[in-house]
């Protein structure tokens, strides 16, 4: 528990590093934003660590891809890893794990390159779109996305190419869009929900995207309800896992982070471009969310929403002059590790060589 611990304030620590940097040394900003992006991927390292040394057995999927990549993958010919009837997983997952497979040998090495890969495409999109990217990586930790990447690799490869694409919604270019969120179908079949963030991240006026998304949540309730088993064969979730549990919690705060936001940032215009996109990945994880309290499903699909969130609360930080606002910012980031902590307190981790 204590290295998820450490590596969910790290990238706090980092900011307050910076912060006090700027506060106390004479730079100009172009020094600034240089620093800022060499000290984040300082601040994502200790999650990269995490994620590739880690035993085999962290993660209860981990140890099935594991053997895949050291076992399986290699049994199979190039012919066969495009063969549908011999199909375990996804062909592009097939081919990414095979070509990493012909460089190395040891499972820890298959994490390690897949952990550059997942988190370098994380600061990327962190660094386009928020102005402190480190209050992204902390939620990104402690809202569970960390403990979803660690167990579910293939979405978590698939949600990487969509945050790829969502370049692609803010520079209105639908046909590398679609092309990229294809791609990243062949990871993870689930990456087809992603098509609805085009069309409803073109709605430009707030209020108009405030209505229509209350509208499609409505919809949604109802229809996710009635179509669960056919939404579930369709995004690859074919197993019987659909108790709720206590998602109300989790559900609430989702709400309470996406309206606090909406209201500090309302009529304010960001210096990060892109902020439309984001706003409306914000409303569709509250969307999903309020579906989780029907459908565990819906948690999984919330997951590639989730991201637009945290950047969306992270724009909040760039001003401090309202007390009360700096307030219940530092309440909620507060809130988030005690949650963190109260779903981690059992978790034991090891790394690769303290396995038996």
């Amino acid at each position: 528990m204590i290295y998820y611990a450490l590596a969910a304030i790290f990238p706090l620590l980092v900011n307050a590093y910076l912060y006090h940097k700027r506060t106390v040394t004479d730079i100009d900003e172009n020094q600034y934003e240089k620093s800022k992006k060499r000290m984040l991927w300082l601040a994502v390292l200790p999650m990269i660590l995490l994620y590739g040394l880690r035993y085999k057995r962290i993660g209860s999927d981990t140890i099935g891809y594991a053997r895949f990549f050291e076992d399986e993958i290699r049994s199979y010919s190039f012919n066969e890893l495009f063969d549908s009837e011999l199909m375990r997983f996804e062909t592009g997952f097939r081919l990414y794990t095979r070509a990493i497979s012909w460089f190395f040998e040891s499972y820890t090495m298959y994490f390690l390159v897949t952990a550059v890969l997942l988190f370098g495409i994380l600061v990327r999109f962190a660094n386009k779109y928020t102005e402190n990217p480190f209050v992204f990586l902390y939620m990104f930790m402690t809202l569970g996305t960390y403990q979803f990447y660690e167990t579910g690799l293939r979405q978590a490869l698939a949600m990487s190419a969509c945050l790829i694409a969502v370049d692609f919604v803010h520079n209105k270019k639908p046909f590398k869009f679609i092309i990229t969120v294809l791609i990243a179908a062949t990871f993870h079949k689930s990456a087809y929900i992603f098509f609805i963030l085009y069309p409803m991240a073109r709605i430009k006026n707030m209020y108009l995207k405030i209505i229509v998304n209350v509208v499609a949540g409505g919809i949604s309730l109802v229809g996710f309800t009635v179509f669960q088993e056919w939404f579930n064969k369709l995004l690859g979730y074919e197993y019987e896992i659909e108790e709720t549990g206590n998602g109300q919690i989790f559900a609430i705060l989702v709400t309470l982070i996406s309206l606090f936001s909406l209201i500090v940032l309302f009529r304010e215009k960001s210096e990060k471009s892109g902020q439309d996109v984001i706003v409306q990945m914000t409303f569709l994880t509250v969307i999903f969310w309020l579906l989780r309290l029907i459908s565990r499903t819906a948690e999984r699909i919330s997951f590639y929403f989730t991201f637009g969130m945290y950047i969306y609360f992270s724009q909040t930080f760039k001003n401090d002059k309202d007390k009360s606002a700096l307030a219940i910012k530092l309440l909620l980031l507060g809130a988030f590790f005690a949650l963190f902590m109260t779903r981690t307190i059992n978790a034991s981790y090891k790394f690769f060589w303290q396995g038996v």
